[in-house]
């Protein structure tokens, strides 16, 4: 209805990047709102696992922390659907009860603190857990895994933001048992 209005078939994908800012005198509570149908999907592209190494590995876990749940168990964000190849993935939701990030007990953040939060992670909201057990990467072999996920418009209609970015944790896992060291750069991501 107002431009700019972008229509797209197929499987394109699109790339949003807004910038909304308040500038001089009564621009307070300026809004954007921006209308997708139902089955368009926020993909991340944060996932390809590569072995750098000399010999074939196995037994590596890909481990990812992805926020889902805010304040009241309020969804704003859901994984849809988990596309990999030589793995196999397990999605767990996040729990009822309070549960521990690192050492603190996660409290959700509440809608109108997102004005003072500009992040939202697994210490701030519940996250879902997504577990993928890799396949065997040989010398230069790699593992791609594509996590689809929905925005839940209706927990950030209610809320109070300037911007708020969503940070997943990523780590890579082998068994104690495993004589396979990974560098230290390898062991945990945000994206």
């Amino acid at each position: 209805r107002q431009s700019p209005h972008v229509l797209r078939k197929g499987r394109r994908k699109v790339v949003v990047d807004v910038v909304l800012e308040n500038k001089k005198e009564n621009a307070y509570n300026a809004s954007l709102l921006l209308y997708f149908t139902n089955n368009l999907h926020f993909s991340s592209l944060a996932l390809q696992v590569q072995n750098f190494g000399c010999y074939p590995v196995r037994n590596i876990t890909l481990h990812m922390a992805l926020p889902a749940l805010g304040y009241r168990h309020n969804t704003f964000l859901s994984v849809t659907r988990v596309l990999a190849d030589n793995a196999t993935c397990m999605l767990w939701t996040p729990p009822e009860e309070p549960r521990q990030w690192g050492t603190a007990t996660v409290v959700p953040v509440h809608p109108e603190d997102l004005l003072h939060v500009d992040r939202l992670d697994c210490s701030n909201a519940w996250c879902q857990e997504l577990s993928c057990q890799l396949g065997r990467l040989d010398r230069g072999g790699e593992v791609s895994i594509h996590i689809l996920r929905t925005i839940h418009n209706n927990f950030f209609r209610g809320a109070k933001f300037r911007s708020v970015k969503v940070i997943s944790t990523i780590w890579l896992g082998v068994p104690e048992s495993s004589v396979l060291l990974l560098e230290e750069g390898a062991h945990r991501r945000e994206v």
